[in-house]
């Protein structure tokens, strides 16, 4: 891959980051595990630089890995480790240079380079630098089998205190049937294409509210499946169709809290509300038509279990 080919991926990636929502984790609502901020080389405990730093937390979140710890393939190799099948490697860039004889353009990089190794002088020399980006690939440690354990170790949860729960929620979740996978991680999203609905241990809630607030909000998106309510629900970020279905969704929590007996509150996601602000200016029947969805998905879940009174 050249110079240029690596700044397109680049720019591109990070492109695509910024316009992806990333806050959607509610992350005031519960207990982050993650204690490892930067990525770093699990071998050599290099902490990743610049770019690097977002390049691979944008793949961690991407495949939702639930570390930060990143390894080379000739590692893998020294540890007679292997590849899960189907992973997919991140790309690491770093800066280097050829240098050029400006009266022959002829690249003496081979040269120039024996001599700063030998440390020998290179002023007497009639050079110009160039320099470039390279790139390698690494592999998150959760793309690998059979390396110590140490390396795939995650943070301890025994200092967290299980949520009093409640068994009319409870129910009501369990009765919906949707497919929800619990994980200690810090990510909370309704996966269409897996029809999948995937958040945090219920201990890292900081309150039941917190919990059951977010429970009901992807569900609220999981009623939008082709098979049930068949409302789009793969909406690009920062569209006035993903701002309408987010609005639905939280909408709907709110309801369903209600008939449970909370008080639920509209998150106060800046992105959230600055989308909606935004749309609400253009489109004065924005909340009313989203309101009316977000009516209909709670009806949908209410009516999987025996509770058939509704909040005004």
């Amino acid at each position: 891959m050249n110079t240029n080919e690596i700044y397109e991926r680049i720019t591109s990636t990070i492109i695509e980051m910024l316009e992806e929502h990333k806050n959607n984790d509610f992350s005031e609502c519960w207990y982050s595990l993650t204690g490892e901020v930067f990525a770093r080389n699990i071998v050599t405990n290099h902490v990743y630089s610049g770019i690097n730093q977002l390049m691979l937390a944008y793949h961690k979140r991407q495949k939702r890995y639930p570390v930060n710890r990143w390894i080379t393939f000739k590692q893998i190799q020294n540890y007679k480790a292997r590849i899960i099948k189907g992973s997919k490697a991140a790309m690491v860039v770093y800066t280097s240079a050829l240098y050029i004889d400006e009266e022959s353009g002829a690249n003496i990089t081979r040269k120039v380079e024996e001599l700063i190794r030998k440390r020998q002088p290179i002023d007497h020399l009639n050079i110009k630098k160039v320099g470039y980006l390279k790139d390698y690939k690494v592999f998150n440690v959760s793309c690998v089998e059979g390396l110590p354990a140490e390396f795939y170790e995650q943070k301890e949860l025994d200092f967290l205190t299980e949520i009093e729960r409640d068994q009319r929620a409870e129910q009501l979740i369990k009765d919906t049937g949707a497919n929800i996978c619990f994980e200690a991680q810090n990510n909370a999203f309704y996966m269409p294409s897996e029809d999948k609905i995937y958040l945090p241990l219920p201990k890292q809630f900081v309150s039941k509210e917190a919990f059951y607030n977010v429970v009901y909000h992807e569900l609220g998106h999981w009623t939008g499946a082709e098979s049930r309510l068949n409302r789009p629900v793969k909406n690009k970020f920062g569209s006035k169709e993903y701002a309408f279905e987010e609005l639905i969704a939280e909408i709907n929590s709110a309801f369903i809290l209600a008939v449970l007996g909370y008080e639920s509150r509209i998150t106060d996601n800046v992105t959230y509300i600055d989308n909606w602000l935004q749309v609400m200016k253009d489109d004065k029947k924005f909340v009313v038509s989203a309101a009316s969805q977000a009516q209909a998905a709670a009806d949908y879940i209410l009516k999987t279990a025996n509770i058939k009174e509704m909040a005004a």
